[in-house]
């Protein structure tokens, strides 16, 4: 199982994933807490298929909801109501993941932090490079010499 760490651009954030279980992420502010959070995220993730029956996705399972986004931030109740009017309920929920299924394809699951803030990281993998538009307040500003 290939487990991916990475610091957010701004360097505000840890982001990890597991390559093997695609859909799956965490988010900390400290390294140390990643890994902790990582292992609790992909703990719920494979309870999830097991209670089913179900074999765990590949690689090439990714969810991608094909929608364009436009945000500066976004919390996870907010990203939870795009998901819900894109075929995804709620399979699982506490006070640091939501774990989503979607409704037309059983073996496409997404399970993300449940923060104020997600990461951009994690948004782009859910919706996919092309799809986002992320405005940082720091680049609406206007040099006023020119």
């Amino acid at each position: 199982m290939k487990i991916i760490i990475k610091k957010e651009f701004d360097g505000k954030n840890y982001i990890g994933s597991c390559e093997n279980l695609p859909g799956c992420y965490a988010q900390s502010e400290s390294s140390d807490q990643i890994v902790v959070k990582l292992r609790k995220a992909i703990e719920i993730y494979r309870k999830s298929y097991s209670k089913r029956n179900q074999t765990l996705p590949n690689l090439y399972d990714n969810p991608v909801i094909d929608r364009k986004i436009r945000f500066n931030s976004i919390s996870a109740s907010q990203l939870s109501k795009i998901l819900t009017r894109n075929n995804y309920h709620f399979e699982y929920k506490d006070d640091e993941f939501y774990l989503f299924l979607n409704s037309n394809f059983p073996f496409n699951r997404l399970l993300i932090p449940n923060e104020e803030d997600l990461s951009p990281m994690i948004i782009s993998k859910i919706f996919g490079k092309e799809n986002i538009i992320y405005i940082n307040n720091d680049q609406l500003r206007v040099n006023s010499s020119a």
